[in-house]
């Protein structure tokens, strides 16, 4: 009965095993599925990024060709101003 208990003991050592890989197996093809679904979350976010970028860039030339655009005309009205025609 001893060897019976030891092949017995043996054979569900084997199935627990089986067991266990079988749900690291699964578990690693789940880690692998939220790292693409994690990398794919990203993409958009480094488009937008990339285009709020954009948007200061743009507005910020835009106040200092603005800003430019005044201070040429202001000079030049007192160009006119002082200088006797």
């Amino acid at each position: 009965m001893t060897a019976s208990n030891d092949r017995l003991d043996r054979i569900e050592a084997e199935a627990l095993v089986d067991k266990t890989t079988q749900t690291v197996q699964q578990n690693a093809e789940a880690i692998d599925k939220l790292t693409d679904d994690i990398g794919r979350f990203n993409e958009p976010l480094t488009t937008d990024e990339q285009g709020m970028r954009w948007v200061v860039q743009l507005a910020f030339a835009l106040l200092i060709s603005a800003t430019v655009a005044l201070i040429i005309n202001a000079a030049a009205f007192l160009v006119k101003l002082l200088l006797p025609s």
